[in-house]
């Protein structure tokens, strides 16, 4: 089985696994997740720095839990932008209680007035991943070519969020593929050492 069809068949496993989470442990488990994500971002980027998350789809799990703490954590929101498959995504600020709008690809992005902003931290969706920090995403390029981009010029860490469930024991993965540098789900934390 080649890479991309061993990652396919991944995907597919993993989000079939994930969609059969009840919203009662999906809600605890967005719960859960905050304090530790907190935890790492107060270690990697000092208040007031722009923290890169995504608006939830489908069944990952929930980051409206993460966005509310973060903001009052004195962080700057950015949402991510997207253009086309497999290019960097932009970024516009947002904070909770403003208003969203469906992008040109359905996903809910900032209004298109929103301040563009390059973040100091990145957490990525994923639909599974190992504990060296490989993930499978939804197949489009985007986020890895945004932390190649981003990478190219500075480090930034990326932080993967996850429910316990979408591990997997190892994840084929090729040189353009950007390993987390950390995935926080409602059971650990895994410390993936992508940076070192």
């Amino acid at each position: 089985m080649t890479d991309l069809a061993s990652k396919t068949a991944l995907r597919r496993h993993a989000l079939a696994r994930r969609d059969l989470i009840e919203p009662a442990e999906a809600h605890a488990a967005a719960e859960e997740i905050v304090g530790r994500a907190l935890e790492i971002v107060r270690k990697l980027a000092p208040a007031g720095a722009v923290v890169s998350a995504y608006w939830p789809i489908r069944s990952e799990i929930s980051t409206r839990p993460l966005l509310e703490a973060l903001a009052q954590a004195g962080y700057r929101i950015a949402l991510p932008v997207m253009t086309a498959a497999a290019k960097p995504l932009h970024f516009r600020l947002w904070a909770p209680g403003e208003e969203l709008a469906k992008g040109a690809l359905g996903l809910f992005e900032p209004l298109a007035d929103a301040a563009l902003a390059e973040p100091d931290l990145m957490f990525v969706p994923l639909a599974c991943f190992d504990a060296k920090g490989h993930r499978v995403g939804y197949g489009g390029g985007n986020f890895d070519a945004t932390l190649a981009a981003q990478r190219a010029k500075r480090e930034i860490p990326a932080i993967g969020l996850a429910f316990a469930d979408q591990e997997v024991d190892a994840i084929p993965h090729e040189a353009h593929d950007q390993r987390l540098d950390f995935v926080v789900t409602e059971i650990q934390v895994f410390d993936c050492g992508a940076s070192g």
